[in-house]
């Protein structure tokens, strides 16, 4: 598992697909795309409410310019847990 920290510098979120794009580094020239989004059709319910709250993190960490922890696999953007840092 990887680990990419900083701030979020950009947010796409497509709410119809319970999906973001975010971009997440020390600088919006150094950031690094990743993304929140829907893993297949076989995902449980819960899945789909614990990506919706991932999503509501990574604004509040936006407009509050908190660091984050975006967790995700070697070969793949899709983040897995995230973790924010303390105020």
């Amino acid at each position: 598992m990887t680990e990419t920290t900083g701030l979020v510098q950009r947010l796409t979120v497509i709410p119809s697909d319970s999906m973001a794009c975010v971009w997440i580094g020390p600088t919006p020239a150094i950031a690094e795309l990743l993304l929140v989004a829907p893993g297949g059709e076989n995902e449980a319910m819960s899945v789909d409410a614990l990506r919706n709250t991932m999503i509501s993190a990574l604004v509040a960490a936006q407009v509050s310019r908190h660091e984050v922890v975006a967790v995700h696999a070697d070969d793949d953007a899709r983040i897995t847990s995230l973790r924010l840092s303390p105020t």
